[in-house]
């Protein structure tokens, strides 16, 4: 084989293996499928593992983290998720208007005439195929954009709706919420002000009540009340000296509220100050360190009245735990008890027991002193409703034998058609409507 055919070949296999890569990266290329009337971006959401955006000096990085979206470049703070789930749903609705493919632009000086050669504005979502989107010229109607993918030299003309999104300044992707977590994530909350307490806590049965009083809560109300604090918003953001100069002590706090998790060891805290101009007051936010305002009306729901928060049913009980319901009337006692055929004495409205006590409502309160039990002919009660179980054997929590689950005494219906009832174990004398002893047996 002489020498020119030799490099004949060679030349041949370069050229070759330029022709089947070249081919290859463009049947491979995400950019071959995007046509006008398909979607600039094609990728699944719950796969971005960040975003990246770039706006002339202004670059910040939205990074994905088991508790959510953070700002990690350009300002540390936690990321609105709703800001990231529209940035990300407008990319996936953009369509392409026009495309101008890399054959019908020359050379680098045509290129930049659409902008996109050094681009000033560029998006990148992290975990999709496509690398930097670039954002060049505005069409001449100025409705549209010129874009292209780095490194790429086809320029596709799109909507200009995720550029108005890539341009808003980095403060509209700061999470504006004072409380980022799931009211059903929270287990306990602890309000404070001043010297006082009310802490609640979720149990097995609902919300309870642990201090100032030990009360059953009314599960709705607390869930309202967390419903409200979590749809709460940050006005403006302080910046980081004014939040320094005025959260180094806890004595500026007019309230706090703290919120705990079993995700987190330290609770999520919401700090008032005191009120400083008229219509606002600034709040200050633990772990998350940043200060902001919000409307004064707001901070009302971090003093509320404990009444609003109780549980104003007279009694809940679950029946199927009782095993005998006993009933003292004047001297006389009588125990309906419960068989394999049901409840025993004929007793067929055993079960309206438990929702009539459940739907009667208090209407006041009234401490439990001596006095006041005697007011109520409540110190020797002529009527008690008890609910008691039955242990047939020794266990290792309980012994064999009854055990009461709960006791209500019933004194004397008060002048103004009331009647006075003590839960056994609480401190405070209900009152409740005088008919409850039509409906009781």
């Amino acid at each position: 084989m002489n020498r020119v055919t030799t490099i004949l070949l060679v030349l041949t296999a370069i050229g070759l293996a330029v022709f089947v890569g070249t081919t290859h990266r463009w049947r491979f290329s995400t950019e071959r499928v995007i046509q006008p009337g398909t979607a600039l971006f094609q990728f699944d959401p719950d796969e971005i593992s960040g975003i990246s955006i770039k706006n002339g000096d202004q670059s910040f990085r939205i990074q994905r983290s088991d508790d959510g979206w953070h700002l990690t470049k350009g300002l540390e703070d936690s990321a609105s998720p709703e800001a990231v789930n529209a940035l990300m749903q407008t990319a996936l609705e953009t369509l392409v208007l026009d495309r101008i493919d890399a054959t019908e632009i020359r050379d680098d000086k045509n290129l930049s005439g659409y902008g996109v050669l050094k681009s000033s504005l560029q998006i990148d979502f992290k975990g999709d195929k496509p690398p930097s989107l670039l954002i060049g010229k505005t069409s001449p109607d100025g409705t549209r954009q010129y874009v292209s993918f780095q490194n790429s030299k086809t320029v596709f003309l799109i909507p200009k709706d995720i550029v108005r999104l890539i341009t808003l300044p980095i403060e509209k992707y700061r999470d504006q919420r004072l409380l980022p977590i799931d009211p059903a994530q929270v287990e306990r909350i602890l309000f404070q002000k001043g010297n006082s307490n009310l802490e609640l806590q979720r149990e097995a049965t609902g919300w309870k009540i642990l201090r100032p009083l030990n009360a059953p809560a009314d599960d709705s109300a607390v869930e309202d009340l967390l419903s409200k604090i979590q749809a709460l918003r940050l006005e403006s953001f302080q910046s980081e000296n004014q939040h320094d100069s005025t959260s180094d002590s806890r004595l500026d706090s007019s309230a706090e509220a703290q919120f705990f998790t079993s995700a987190r060891e330290a609770p999520y805290s919401i700090r008032i100050a005191p009120r400083e101009a008229a219509g606002s007051a600034t709040v200050h936010l633990d772990p998350r360190k940043i200060s902001g305002t919000v409307s004064s009306n707001a901070t009302k729901l971090f003093s509320p009245d404990i009444e609003t928060l109780r549980d104003t049913s007279l009694l809940r009980i679950n029946l199927d735990l009782v095993d005998v319901i006993r009933i003292e009337s004047n001297g006389l006692k009588r125990d309906i008890t419960r068989t394999r055929e049901g409840w025993s004495d004929n007793a067929q409205k055993i079960p309206d027991i438990a929702k009539t006590l459940a739907q009667t409502k208090v209407t006041a309160r009234l401490p439990a002193t001596p006095l006041e039990m005697k007011n109520c002919g409540l110190d020797s009660p002529a009527k008690r409703l008890s609910f008691l179980s039955v242990l047939s054997e020794n266990t290792p929590e309980s012994s064999a034998g009854e055990h009461l689950a709960a006791s209500l005494a019933i004194g004397t219906p008060l002048a103004d058609g009331r009647l006075p009832v003590l839960v056994q174990g609480t401190p405070e004398i209900r009152l409740v409507p005088e008919s409850l002893l039509e409906l009781l047996p």
